[in-house]
Parts: C-alpha cells; sequence; structure tokens
C-alpha cells in the first residue's frame, strides 16, 4: 500500500511538472512570436515607400547643386516624413549609381547617351526622363581681363586650345560642363591648356586669382541675384557675354532667362531629372514636386528657366483724368 502510495505520489508530480513545463514553453512561444512579429512591422516601416514618405538617395551632377539643394529642402519641410539623401558627383558616377541601384533618382544637364540607355534596355529598364529646367554654361573671366564679349566662334576657339592668351578651368574633370563643351567642340579631350579643379568654387576662385584665367562652370552656381553668396561670386569675377551659333548679329547675350527663353544665348542645357524605374513612391512624389508649382518657382527663383511657368493674368482698367489743359 505504501509503494502503491508513493508511485501515485510520484507520477501526480511528474504530471504536474509536465503541465507547469508545457505553459512555461507555450508562453516562451508567445514571446518569440511577438519578437517576430514586432521586427517585421519595424522591417516593413523601414521600407516605407510612398510620394510623401520614405528614404531614398538622390545623385546630382556637383554642377546643380544650388537647385538641388533648394529643392530637397522645401520638399523635406513640406513633407517631414521624407528623406531624401542627396549625393553630388561627377556626371558619369551619376549615371553609373543609378544603373547600379544605389540611386533611385538623379538629376543631371543632359538626357541618357544612346550607349548608356542599351546598357540598361539590357537589363530590361527604361528610365523615365523628366524634363525641369533649362540651364547655361556659364562663361567667366578675371575682373583684370578687358574681354568680357566673345563671338561664338571666338569662344570656340579658346576652348579648342587655339588661342593660347588664356588658360581654361573647369570644375571637375568628370562634370556635365567637360561632357558639354566636348560635345559643342567636337573633340575628344580638353586641350593642354585647360585646368580641372574639384568644384565649380574652386574654379571661380582660381579665374577670381589668375589674371589670363577663363572658368567654365554651371550657369545655376552664380545666378541667383538674391543670394548673398552668389553677389560675392559676382563681386570677384566678371561673367561673359557671347554671340549667337548663327552669328547673324553683333550682339552677344549673358546666360539669362529671357535669352534662355528665347534661345539666344548659345551654351544653354536642359536639365532632367531620370528615375531608375517608374514607380508610385518617394522618387515619383519628388519628381512631380519639382514638376509643380512650388517646384517650378524655386527654379524660376534661381535664375534658371523653368519647364513649366503658371500663366499669370493681369487685368487692368482705366479711367479717364479729364481734359489736360495746355499752358
Amino acid at each position: 500500500m505504501k509503494i502503491l502510495d508513493y508511485f501515485t505520489i510520484k507520477t501526480l508530480y511528474e504530471k504536474e511538472k509536465f503541465i507547469k513545463m508545457k505553459k512555461y514553453l507555450s508562453f516562451l512561444i508567445v514571446i518569440v512570436l511577438f519578437s517576430i512579429g514586432c521586427a517585421s512591422s519595424n522591417e516593413n516601416s523601414e521600407v516605407i515607400d510612398t510620394p510623401t514618405a520614405g528614404n531614398i538617395n538622390l545623385s546630382v551632377d556637383e554642377t546643380l547643386q544650388p537647385i538641388a539643394d533648394a529643392q530637397v529642402d522645401v520638399f523635406q519641410h513640406q513633407y517631414p516624413n521624407a528623406k531624401i539623401n542627396i549625393r553630388y558627383r561627377s556626371e558619369a558616377e551619376c549615371v553609373k549609381e543609378l544603373y547600379d541601384d544605389s540611386s533611385k533618382l538623379i538629376i543631371l544637364g543632359r538626357q541618357l547617351t544612346t550607349e548608356e540607355l542599351t546598357s540598361f534596355k539590357n537589363r530590361n529598364m527604361n528610365p523615365p526622363h523628366t524634363k525641369i529646367a533649362t540651364d547655361a554654361i556659364a562663361i567667366i573671366t578675371n575682373r583684370n581681363n578687358k574681354d568680357t564679349t566673345f563671338t561664338y566662334e571666338q569662344i570656340l576657339k579658346i576652348l579648342r586650345g587655339q588661342n593660347g592668351q588664356y588658360n581654361i578651368v573647369f570644375d571637375n574633370q568628370n562634370s556635365g560642363t567637360v561632357s558639354y563643351i566636348l560635345g559643342m567642340t567636337g573633340e575628344k579631350q580638353m586641350p593642354a591648356n585647360a585646368y580641372a579643379a574639384k568644384s565649380n568654387l574652386e574654379a571661380v576662385n582660381y579665374v577670381a586669382t589668375h589674371d589670363k584665367a577663363i572658368g567654365v562652370i554651371g550657369w545655376s552656381w552664380i545666378s541667383d541675384s538674391d543670394d548673398p553668396k552668389t553677389r560675392e561670386y559676382l563681386s570677384a569675377i566678371r561673367l561673359v557675354s557671347l554671340g549667337t551659333k548663327e552669328a547673324k548679329t553683333s550682339e552677344t547675350y549673358k546666360p539669362y532667362q529671357l535669352n534662355l527663353a528665347q534661345g539666344k544665348y548659345p551654351l544653354s542645357r536642359e536639365v532632367f531629372i531620370i528615375q531608375r524605374l517608374r514607380s508610385n513612391g518617394l522618387s515619383a512624389g519628388f519628381n512631380a514636386f519639382v514638376l509643380s508649382e512650388i517646384g517650378q518657382t524655386i527654379i524660376l527663383k534661381a535664375g534658371l528657366l523653368p519647364a513649366h511657368q503658371q500663366e499669370r493674368w493681369i487685368e487692368m482698367t482705366t479711367k479717364p483724368v479729364g481734359k489736360v489743359k495746355n499752358n
């Protein structure tokens, strides 16, 4: 009888121990599942991608930095859940980062070339292009240089290195300005008297301190006349005025908005936002913002020519002022 009591007690003890262990395991499983759910929820929050929220990289040709800074600052202020990481690169690096998917969006002073588009199409991609503005390549010279106007043929000879009187300085050896000038002159490389700086600001400083220097920079760096920095740059250099390509007139023009709109300034270029893929996410939202009234007004204020301008209607009323008395 005592033996039966022992085994009965032992069995009850083992049964109670098993029940406790089962409850513990159930509780542990609930904790694990809850942790996995939280982690999954955090992962989902990190990959949110809407037109006004998310996190993307934007690569921009360094010559267009001022206008890109302004657009991103206003966009992120208006949509605080959006984070756009701007990276200023050479033109070639921007295209590479779009191709490698390290940037979802790029801003260039041109469209993708046929060769570049072929590379994308080989990966079943056709990056959509959106024109956002007309920019220009600005020619600057030292303030001691009396030559501040050139015909189109004269500036071509200078940029080809056929006029040894000047030293040419560019913003960057791989920038959009270099590819633009090479395309304009038909040359494969810059002349021997050309110097590549590391940035637009370094090019401005070089021209300001060298009497025989001619600089080639992005117009957006010195286009906003209301910007104190722009006024500082312009006080150190002179902006060159150029003749038209047709040379039908002796008049010369600077890269002001009206001259860009009328096609008179010969070194103009179109600015594009290029998306890696068509989507409804943040890259598309930022694209739409730049084309909106606010985004285009930012471009107008910066001194570039917007791709789209809002119509402004002005109503004038007149009333007689009476007869004019002759004395």
